[in-house]
């Protein structure tokens, strides 16, 4: 029965555990960041990979993993909500203290502003793991109930549209100069952060005003997915004005920018400096791939992003781990911490592009890496890819 539990480390067990820690020891939720990212960082490195694609009978144990988020998050969210607003909000204590020695109200009042600002963070943090639930419901595209579910998890994230510019620009595009999710090369994660955030709601902007056109819809109308999109997130600001005011409002945007953010440097260390020639099939080699086990299991398979890239039909207990040229040997999570650093980053991802662009692009694809790695003009990358290429020359 292992393997149809081993993806639910975020649902039954972290998410919940999260939530409780706001509620009775607010003060000390900036150790669920730090926890989280030991736990993936040390579980990655002591465990060996996993390449794994066990045989399953029973799928909708696996997609209950996926669904089952989406209560324990919301309980997390208003956790913060809770914390952030005046009093006891809905008479949560009062309820609470009725079933158990327990005086909530008393816990959220001694821990004042640093109880605040540390749920603050660590909320923001666990938030950024909707995208990842998201991305696995969102590809469904003909299941209404994954979609409804996927675009409210990315709602609550102030990032409904990803539904659309992912799945039918980022797949469509990637690696080339029109994907706003490719990161280019000698690009910082944190360009790229503002880049890829206004591109991807851009490329949604666009691609919904082409399908309401050919259907004969209004752009500015309710059939307007990026509109209802906004909607829903925009009702979910009125509720925290509501609990809490301004400061709800406030705390709320710092989890939407947090969370985003952390999800974007996911995107960019998923396809850091690989090109495409437009209109070319994308295979595994368009993207790093990651065989780590905590990654693989921690983040429904996401880590094996090179066969999802190839094969997006699939669902996350499907994928493959795939031998391509670029890999992420340390996990995801330790990567993110790299890719915060961009020296370090651009020091660990250099040598591998320079590899890829000698031994596996084509011909076409070697000329829009030289051109990539002119313009990045960065010493560093550039000095790796030339070193490099020099290098695999000898080995020849």
């Amino acid at each position: 029965m292992y393997k149809y539990f081993k993806h639910s480390y975020l649902t039954c067990w972290i998410v919940p555990a999260a939530a409780l820690t706001v509620f009775l020891a607010p003060q000390w939720a900036f150790f669920i960041p730090v926890v989280i990212t030991l736990l993936n960082a040390v579980g990655d490195i002591l465990t060996p990979p996993d390449r794994s694609v066990p045989e399953y009978s029973q799928h909708w144990i696996l997609d209950a993993m996926v669904y089952l988020y989406v209560p324990f998050v919301s309980l997390y969210m208003f956790s913060l909500v809770w914390i952030v607003s005046p009093g006891d909000l809905l008479g949560l204590s009062a309820w609470v203290a009725g079933l158990y020695p327990v005086d909530l109200l008393a816990i959220k009042e001694a821990a004042g502003l640093r109880g605040l600002l540390a749920s603050t963070f660590a909320v923001g943090y666990v938030l950024s793991s909707n995208h990842l639930y998201a991305h696995e419901l969102v590809h469904r595209t003909t299941d209404k109930m994954a979609m409804f579910t996927g675009r409210w998890l990315l709602a609550m994230v102030g990032d409904a549209q990803f539904s659309i510019s992912h799945v039918y620009a980022h797949h469509r595009n990637v690696g080339t100069v029109f994907d706003a999710a490719t990161a280019r090369r000698g690009e910082s994660v944190y360009s790229f952060f503002l880049r890829s955030t206004i591109g991807q709601y851009g490329e949604s902007w666009e691609i919904e005003g082409q399908r309401l056109r050919n259907r004969g819809k209004a752009l500015f109308s309710v059939h307007n997915r990026v509109l209802t999109g906004l909607a829903m997130t925009a009702l979910l600001y009125g509720l925290w004005y509501l609990a809490a005011g301004l400061t709800g409002a406030a705390v709320y945007t710092f989890v939407i920018v947090l969370a985003k953010f952390l999800f974007e440097t996911v995107n960019y260390i998923e396809h850091y400096g690989v090109v495409r020639v437009p209109g070319t099939r994308v295979e595994p080699r368009h993207s790093w791939d990651c065989d780590t086990r905590m990654s693989s299991n921690a983040l429904l398979n996401l880590s094996r992003h090179a066969d999802h890239h190839a094969n997006a039909h699939k669902k996350y207990w499907e994928l493959e781990a795939v031998d391509t040229p670029l890999q992420l040997t340390y996990g995801y999570i330790s990567t993110i911490v790299v890719a915060l650093v961009p020296f370090w980053w651009h020091r660990f991802a250099a040598p591998q592009l320079a590899r890829w662009d000698r031994f596996s692009a084509t011909p076409e694809e070697k000329l829009l890496a030289e051109e990539a790695s002119r313009a990045s003009a960065h010493p560093v990358f550039m000095s790796a890819t030339t070193k490099g290429n020099s290098q695999c020359s000898q080995n020849i």
